[in-house]
């Protein structure tokens, strides 16, 4: 376990008292989201890309010290400077996993499907255009954080109804963005794109087929979610933990396999209707 603890307690002083009664509530919230993370976090989940399309891991969903190989040892990250150290070099490992596995389910859905789509780059290309992908991610991250933050920071001081309205309009915001970036990752692999094409093409797809694209999501979440719940039913140090950790493993694949179908699919329809505008747009030049 790569420990945030010592961290934390650096941070904790200036999240000690509240600088009015009104954010009080907040600030008691945060102390015990630091105090969780700090007692059971694990910094080594940045290894994680994300769900569904990244490598799947079951444990760093669970804020647990247990385990079923016993107890972890602990590397402690002492300040912030560390901390953002191991977390560039976790992203860039967590990247290059997350292309061999990627490159593999490519292979096998172009394999399967026989569909006519070029399948994925080699591992390296394809780790270049993640690491790519997840610059342009960062960035637009923090442009976006400070104005987001000083909106939220001063409806807190002046209102806590009109901030949490704020912050549940900006997150319905982020899933609208998100949904319209689902097929961003199959577009890098099975079509061998560079992150910007991927994004557009991504936008185009969805806003084609939107209520397909939310069926989907729909589906995979709460099949993903009702069995990571059965799956973290045992006791984390418990050997049924290890059953749970390769179901979770077979589900994920299978729904990231299943989004690189649909993906597919949702290509051949798009080129079914340029083929349809083109014969239309002929038709009508040629009565003309």
């Amino acid at each position: 376990r790569l420990s945030l603890a010592p961290l934390i307690a650096r941070l904790r002083p200036l999240w000690a008292t509240a600088p009015t009664p009104e954010v009080a509530p907040f600030y008691q919230s945060a102390n015990q989201y630091l105090d969780l993370i700090a007692e059971e976090y694990n910094y080594f989940a940045l290894l994680n890309f994300g769900p569904l399309e990244g490598v799947p891991t079951l444990m760093s969903l669970r804020m647990t010290l247990e385990s079923p190989f016993g107890p972890r040892p602990e590397i402690p990250v002492p300040d912030a400077g560390v901390a953002l150290g191991w977390a560039a070099v976790l992203l860039v490992i967590g990247l290059g996993l997350v292309a061999v596995y990627l490159w593999q389910i490519g292979l096998r859905v172009s394999q399967e499907t026989e569909m006519p789509v070029p399948g994925p780059l080699s591992p390296g290309k394809l780790w270049g255009y993640l690491m790519q992908l997840m610059a342009l991610l960062l960035s637009a991250f923090f442009v976006l954080s400070f104005p987001a933050s000083l909106l939220i920071s001063t409806l807190t001081l002046a209102n806590m109804n009109l901030a949490g309205a704020a912050m549940t309009m900006l997150f319905s915001i982020a899933l609208f963005i998100l949904l319209h970036g689902l097929y961003v990752i199959p577009g890098m692999v099975q079509l061998r794109q560079a992150p910007f094409p991927a994004i557009r093409d991504s936008i185009i797809l969805t806003r084609l087929d939107f209520l397909g694209t939310l069926g989907l999501i729909a589906v995979m979440i709460i099949v993903a979610q009702g069995l990571n719940f059965v799956w973290s039913l045992p006791d984390a140090g418990s050997w049924a933990t290890v059953v749970g950790i390769v179901g979770h493993a077979l589900v994920s694949t299978a729904l990231t396999a299943t989004l690189f179908v649909f993906y597919q699919e949702r290509l051949v329809y798009l080129q079914t209707l340029r083929h349809a505008y083109a014969a239309n747009a002929a038709r009508s030049h040629a009565d003309m």
